[in-house]
């Protein structure tokens, strides 16, 4: 006789959301800010907890939320590029000055390489700029 397995009713609702939940990572959302609109959509009685959205973004969406830690973690050190672009005209050599750093989220490491800041560069950087963000 088969046991069956449980389906975890908040990850089932978490992945038939799971498309707005990628517009969120993308769009760099906090975590604690995605948690508040996810809480506000779902219509149940129940609210998901940190551990349990974290988990589901490390299993479900692996792809987006990495991409979501290395975007945070150049928007987190936005003046630090800054400051190297107006050192450097070439993306390769920005990022090759700027990649000196630790990047550590958690217990987990994360490689950056230049097409990882290329991605950062025209889809944020770009914006912020012409948003007139001060330099």
């Amino acid at each position: 006789m088969k046991k069956k397995r449980k389906k975890n009713p908040k990850i089932e609702l978490l992945k038939k959301i799971s498309e707005s939940i990628k517009l969120l990572l993308k769009n760099l959302y906090p975590i604690c800010e995605q948690l508040v609109i996810v809480n506000k959509a779902l219509e149940n009685s129940f609210s998901i907890s940190e551990n349990t959205y974290l988990k589901f973004l490390k299993i479900n969406l692996k792809e987006d939320y990495i991409r979501y830690k290395k975007n945070i973690f150049f928007a987190k050190n936005l003046e630090e590029i800054r400051k190297i672009i107006n050192l450097f005209d070439k993306l390769k050599d920005q990022f090759d000055n700027f990649k000196s750093k630790i990047f550590v989220s958690g217990k987990m490491e994360f490689n950056l390489v230049l097409d990882d800041y290329i991605f950062f560069y025209n889809n944020y950087l770009k914006e912020y700029e012409s948003m007139n963000i001060k330099k």
